[in-house]
């Protein structure tokens, strides 16, 4: 997302032909600065767009793999038997990232408490993929509206009279100076976006970043609730990034 962000915002930057990458060109060598800037445009929208898409499908597949372990560990436990693990596998891999978290926590306690954001957050992955981004009947849903929700990072500067000042990026690199000083407070808040039939989902930078972040510490969630399914059926955990720095085999988890 950051190359392509800020290729889109480098007003120096015009050279969007693939030059001798490709044999046949689809638009004119000639497009004035108004054409060149819509383009950028819709680059910066589709890269975001297509970030997200990818992260969901991403954590989607970190998702499989985390199921497959523990099936395995089931098994070898005797919690569950071959046949059903087997036809647990495959069923598991054509779920939507919601209903693999669902299943998860369902069948083997493995869970996050960030799981009730991943339903919006995988219908506007649906929305890109089928409809590229266009809002439609299937994400309504019934309602009047789809509101993608997940939450971010506030950071404020609390002055001595109690007043608070939200700071936004991008931040100066000199920092930011105030004369009777403060304090840093952080605060996490949910985000909403409500997107009506036919809109296009858009979303900034930062609201992507956000998800991201969020994403990667759902993740640690389910890492560590596997861990805790593993000691919990009986089966010893070891860490691997210790046993690498000691040079020991790891025949474990």
């Amino acid at each position: 997302m950051g190359l392509g962000v800020n290729a889109a915002r480098d007003h120096q930057f015009k050279k969007y032909q693939l030059s001798d990458l490709a044999m046949f060109r689809v638009i004119t060598d000639d497009l004035d600065d108004k054409g060149i800037t819509h383009i950028k445009d819709e680059f910066e929208k589709w890269v975001i767009s297509n970030g997200l898409r990818e992260l969901v499908e991403s954590f989607g597949l970190f998702l499989d793999k985390v199921h497959t372990a523990c099936l395995w560990m089931a098994t070898n436990k005797k919690q569950l038997t071959n046949e059903d693990a087997n036809k647990f596998g495959p069923a598991f891999e054509w779920k939507g990232v919601e209903e693999k978290l669902s299943t998860l926590r369902n069948r083997f306690g493995v869970s996050t408490d960030k799981e009730k954001y991943f339903t919006s957050i995988n219908q506007a992955r649906n929305c890109i993929t089928h409809r590229k981004g266009r809002v439609g009947p299937e994400d309504l849903k019934g309602e009047k509206s789809f509101r993608l929700t997940w939450w971010g990072f506030d950071v404020y500067v609390e002055r001595p009279n109690k007043e608070r000042i939200l700071l936004k990026p991008p931040f100066p690199k000199e920092g930011i100076f105030f004369k009777d000083g403060g304090s840093l407070l952080l605060q996490v808040n949910d985000r909403t976006i409500e997107y009506i039939l036919g809109d296009t989902l858009n979303l900034s930078p930062n609201d992507l970043s956000e998800i991201c972040l969020l994403v990667r510490l759902a993740s640690d969630d389910i890492t560590r609730s596997t861990h805790e399914y593993a000691k919990k059926i009986g089966i010893e955990v070891k860490d691997s990034a210790k046993l690498v720095e000691q040079n020991t085999p790891v025949d474990g988890l």
